[in-house]
Order: C-alpha cells, then structure tokens, then sequence
C-alpha cells in the first residue's frame, strides 16, 4: 500500500510539473520534450509499481514498462541535446542524428518480439525478480547507452554554462542528471546480474519524488527554459572519460553474460581479472596523446556538423603566438600552433633569407631537418598555386617526384605556404599525423588561416626588428653627428690659436695660452674618440652640483687667446645648480662660435649669467646677420638645417637635446641684420634635491 500511495503522489507531482512546462510561453521544443519525457519516466514507475501491486497482470504492465522505456530514453536523450543551446538543431552532429534515427527499433522489438523473449519470472510474486530473456538484454543494452550518452550532453551543458546561466540552470540538470544516472545504475545492474531486481522499485520511487521536487523547485525559482548556452568542443572532450567509464560498465555487464556458462566461480575470477585488465586499459587511453587525437577525430566526424571550432582554435593560435616577445619564441609558437591544430607529430618553419632568397629551415619542433634545401621549382609551385601541398595528392606527383629526397628527408606529410600577397614569405612542414594522414578540406581551410595568422605574425615581427635596427642607426647617425660637431668646434679653436699666432707668437703670455689650450684641445679629441668607440651605448649626463658662471667663464677664456677681450661677461647673480659640466659647456661653446661666425669675427658678443623667473639662465647675444621669423619657426633647432655655407646643421640641434635633459629649455630672438640673443634656462636644483628626484645618473642624451 505504502509503494501504490508514493507512487500516485509522485504521478501527480510528475503530471503538474510536465504541463507547467509544456504550456509555458513561450512554448520551445525543449519544453515539450521535456514534459514527454517526464511522463514518460513516470509511465514506467507506475507501470513498475502496478507490476509488483497486481502479480497476476505482471505481463500487461510490464508491456506498458518497456513501451515507456522505449520512449523514455530517446526523449531524454533529445533533451539533453536541445536544452539551453543555442542552434542545438544546426549543430548536432551526425551521430546523435543517427541514435535519434534508430530509437524506433525500441518499439519495433517489442512489437515484433514476444513478451517472453523479454522476461521470464517463475516465482515472482515471492521473489520480486524478473530474469531477462536475449531480447530483454539486448533492450537493457540499449536503454543503457542511450543513459549513459544523454548524461554526457547533460554534463556539457552544465560545464559550458557559467554566471548567472548555471545558476538558473543548475538544478534541473541536477534533477535529470539524477534521473538518468538512476537509469545507468538500474540498468547496468540488469545487465551485471541479468535480471530486474523489483525490490528496487520503494527507493526507485522515492529517489524520482525527490528529483522531481528539485526539478519543481527550479521551474519556480528560476525560470530556467529560458536560458542558451553554447556547448564547445573542449566541454565534450573533457566528457570523453564518463564516456569510457560507462561503456566499462556496460562492458562488464556484457561480459559478465557470458562468463555465467563457466560456472560461478571461474567466472567471478575472469570477471576480477578483466575488470582489472579494463581498468588499465582505460588509464592507457586517457594517457595516450594519440589514442586521444582518434577518438577527437572520430567525435569530430560523427558528433559534429562541422570538425573544428574554428573560432576556438583560432583564439588559442592567436594567444599562443601573441604572448611570445623575441622572434625565435615567434617561431617556436607557430610550429607549435601547426603541430597540435592537425595532431602533427612534429613541424619546421622554413623562411626566405633577406640576401640571397633562398629558404631556410628557422625553427624545427619534433623533426629533424635536413640538410637538403628545396628547388626553386618547388618554392614557384607553392608561391603561384598557393594552395597546402599533401604528399599523397595526385595532382601534385610531378613536382613531388622532383624534390623527393627534400619531402622524404624531412618526413613531410603536408606543406602549408605562408602568402603574403603573392610573396611567399615562408612555408611550414607538418610530418604525419598521430591519427593517421586522412587529410580534407575543413583541415585545409584550418591551416590556411592559421597560416594567415602566422604570416602576418612573423611580418610584423621582421618588420618590428628592422625598425629597432633603423632607430639603431638613427641614434648612432644622432651621435656621429654630435661628435662631428664637437670635432668641428675644436678645429675652430685650433684655427684661431693658428691664426693669432702670426701676430702674437713672441708673446710669452700667448705661447703660455695657446700651449694651454692646445692641451685641452688634446684631451677633447681623445674624449670624443672614446665616444665613438661607444656609440651602441646611451650617453648619459654625469650631474654635479656647479657654477654656471664658472663654467661660462672658462668657456670665454679659450676665445682670449691674445690676452684681450674679446667677449664681454656679465653676471648678475650666481648660479649653482645641478648639471653635467661638459655638456654645457659645449652648449656655451657653440653658442659663442656661432655668434663669431655670425658678426664676421668683428661684431659685438655679450655672455650674460643670471637667475631669470626661478631658473639659472646664460644668454649669448650678438650684433651679427640675425635669422629670419620662418627660419625659426620652421627650422631652427631641427637637425641638418644652418644657415652657414659650411656648417652641419646639427649644432643647435645638439645643444637644444642637452638642455632639455636637464629639464631645461632654450629660448632665441633675432631680428635680420640687426642680431640674435640665445637664452639657456636650467632649473635651480640643490645637491638634496637631486638626490632625492634625480637619483643615479640623471638624465640622457
């Protein structure tokens, strides 16, 4: 009585919940199969309820039994591969169409077979235990694969959804998750033992009460029908060991069929051992790389309308090759990318050389690369084709057959050119694949945009390289230029000590200076000879802390050769600031040569020191040519332009560069014919401020 009372109340919890579904709106395919589904289940518990409750009509209920099984697992099946996906009809793949296809041979055996090739029970009003017949273990059979795949489905659904997705979804997957998995336990339990143990059926009914409470509770809480999730690839893959698992159950069951014929000992020890043997074998499977790719195959064949998840493979390529920084990890990361897209036991990158246009073998992984070089027969073929050459191709034997020690040396099982256009920047070689070599067309279109992607890689990466080689010898031209300068300046000094000579060489005063700054002179030109021995390096600025005017001072001295003025000096207040010594002084030795040069060497100069708006300035102005309004707006302080029939134009350029390392700026008026005045600006800087902002070497030129 207490089995008939559960089983009414979990009909009717059944009956309410299926048409909740089925007259929900909007109204979706998945609801409908749900609720057939349930009633189905339910079916087949009340049906098993009535079998036990009245003996003596065991045969009609059990007819009712199998023919909701017969339904049952093929809607449940259906469902787990149409709830909450989306596109679920375009992308199921061919053998889930085939099982759906088939789930009439469930009702075509129970028409077409009699009721006792199903069962037979002797005494079961006692026992409660129907022993299965042929035809009723090949039916458990099948219920029990269709169980075990529809559990698989479900799994993914579950792994694919995430957020607030899984949460509206979680506990109907929970519910029928539980349903099906009591299946795979009833069912594998018939297969092991070959019979329906009925005793069963209390806690059958109570566990189906409660996951019909839990599939409810989800219905009113959460609305769940109305989620999508997008099942990929790799959700599946992950699923493929409940996939073995079940299949080692129902292989026990089928096995231990057979072993009953050798008495219950005999096969109770054949039974431990290959249950032992299956065991291993499994964990071979799930170890073995290249078991793994067949089955991968095999699932892409018959699973999927498509074989590749095309978007999936190419965010892992473009992960793989964009996170790598020098051009070598480049390379390795696409013949990496090649090698695990198709399963290739291993793959070379081949690249043209910028000289001479021959190919180069310039990353291998899992190959050994032979010495042999490929013709140019061979690099025309794959530049005009442009398509993946695959050794076993009939319509590439000729220009197979002329680089045969090429392709076989390499163990080359397929070529895919990497285009540029119609540039063949390079091409990869695949060898065979770890599930075999039965190439089509979805592997090829695959490679080929890989192959885009990897083209595109490695001509950014060259042209990423050839830039940093062209700002390499941009900064050392800089360079070459500024110590060109500096030369030119010190032959300018050396000319006037020559010039003043004839005039002043019996001047023991002028013989004293001049010997004083041929020295200095000296100790320059050595100074720049050991600039240009490191010039891949950056100069850098060697601050102290300094008097501007000091530095000022001794610049003019190199000009009174003669022991008369020839610049005037003037300074307002003292300046003591943080700055490299050498380098302004250059700054105020170019200033001061290019005011001589500007007044003919008979003008008027002035060098002026003074604390101008909170900053140290020096100012070189003179009476000289001027420049024009356009030339300082356009021109001046850039590098190659002067003014003068022999300068070099990289003067100012230089001296602008220096200041503002120092955080400084240079300022300039001119009018034409009438003079310039150049203001150097440098910040007032003590020695603990600059230990405190400008800690180690400062700045850089």
């Amino acid at each position: 009585m207490t089995t008939l009372i559960l089983s009414i109340i979990t009909s009717v919890i059944t009956l309410f919940i299926a048409l909740a579904v089925a007259f929900k709106t909007p109204r979706r395919f998945s609801n409908i199969v749900f609720s057939a589904s349930l009633l189905a289940t339910m079916g087949v518990v009340f049906g098993d309820a009535m079998a036990v409750l009245r003996p003596e009509q065991l045969v009609l209920w059990k007819t009712v039994v199998f023919a909701g099984e017969s339904i049952m697992a093929p809607l449940w099946l259906l469902f787990t591969l149409s709830f909450a996906r989306a596109g679920y009809a375009g992308s199921m793949g061919r053998f889930s169409k085939s099982l759906i296809f088939l789930s009439p041979v469930f009702l075509i055996l129970l028409i077409l077979v009699p009721q006792n090739a199903f069962f037979y029970s002797p005494e079961f009003e006692t026992e409660k235990v129907l022993f299965l017949g042929n035809t009723g273990y090949l039916f458990n059979v099948l219920l029990l694969f269709y169980s075990i795949f529809s559990l698989i489905n479900l799994e993914a659904t579950l792994r694919s959804s995430s957020g607030t997705n899984r949460w509206q979804i979680k506990y109907i997957l929970l519910g029928v998750g539980g349903i099906l998995g009591w299946n795979i336990f009833y069912y594998s339990h018939a297969l092991l033992y070959r019979s329906i143990d009925m005793n069963l059926l209390p806690v059958r009914i109570i566990v189906f009460l409660l996951l019909n409470i839990l599939i409810g509770f989800s219905i009113i809480r959460h609305r769940f029908m109305d989620v999508e999730v997008a099942v990929s690839r790799g959700i599946f893959y992950r699923s493929l060991s409940i996939f073995i698992v079940g299949f080692y159950l129902l292989g026990l069951g089928l096995l231990g069929q057979g072993m009953r014929y050798l008495g219950p000992q005999v096969g109770k020890n054949i039974m431990t051992f290959m249950g032992f043997v299956g065991a291993i074998a499994i964990l071979v499977f799930m170890l073995s790389e290249q078991l793994r790719k067949k089955m991968m195959v095999f699932i892409n064949k018959n699973f999927y309308s498509q074989k590749y998840d095309y978007r999936s493979q190419w965010l892992q390529f473009t992960l793989r090759v964009s996170s790598k920084h020098s051009f070598d990890e480049l390379l390795s990361s696409i013949a990496e990318g090649f090698k695990d897209a198709i399963g290739a036991r291993g793959a070379s990158v081949w690249l043209r050389e910028k000289g001479n246009g021959e190919y180069y073998c310039a990353k291998a992984v899992d190959i050994i690369v032979a010495k042999v070089k490929p013709g140019k027969e061979f690099i025309n073929f794959l530049q005009e084709k442009g398509w993946i050459l695959n050794i076993k191709d009939n319509d590439s034997k000729a220009i197979i057959s002329e680089n045969r020690e090429f392709i076989e040396n390499n163990r080359t099982s397929l070529i895919v050119p990497l285009l540029d256009k119609d540039n063949l920047v390079g091409f990869i070689i695949l060898r065979e694949g770890l599930a075999g070599n039965d190439y089509n067309y979805e592997d090829y279109d695959l490679l080929k945009t890989l192959a885009k992607q990897a083209t595109s890689a490695v001509m950014n990466a060259r042209l990423t390289e050839e830039l940093a080689e062209a700002r390499e010898m941009e900064a050392v031209g800089k360079l070459s230029s500024f110590i060109m300068h500096d030369l030119k300046n010190t032959a300018s000094m050396l000319s006037l000590i020559a010039q003043n000579a004839e005039e002043h060489m019996d001047n023991p005063d002028f013989q004293r200076d001049a010997m004083k700054s041929v020295t200095n002179t000296s100790e320059k030109i050595k100074g720049l000879m050991q600039k240009l021995n490191n010039l891949p390096r950056k100069m850098s600025l060697k601050f102290e802390h300094a008097d501007l005017g000091a530095i000022a001072k001794d610049t003019i001295k190199e000009f009174n050769l003669n022991g008369k003025a020839v610049l005037n000096y003037e300074e307002t207040a003292a300046v003591k600031t943080m700055f490299d010594r050498e380098e302004i002084r250059k700054v105020i030795l170019n200033l001061i040569i290019n005011a001589i040069d500007a007044t003919a060497k008979s003008g008027e100069i002035k060098v002026k020191v003074g604390i101008q708006d909170d900053m140290g300035f020096i100012m070189v102005s003179d009476n000289g040519i001027g420049m024009s309004k356009e030339f300082i707006e356009t021109r001046l302080f850039k590098p190659f332009q002067t003014t003068k029939k022999k300068g070099l134009g990289v003067g100012l350029y230089q001296c602008k560069t220096i200041v503002e390392a120092h955080s400084g700026r240079m300022k300039v008026k001119s009018i034409e014919r009438k003079g310039t005045d150049f203001f150097v600006y440098l910040p007032l800087i003590s020695q603990k401020m600059h230990a405190e902002n400008l800690q180690g070497t400062g700045g850089s030129v």
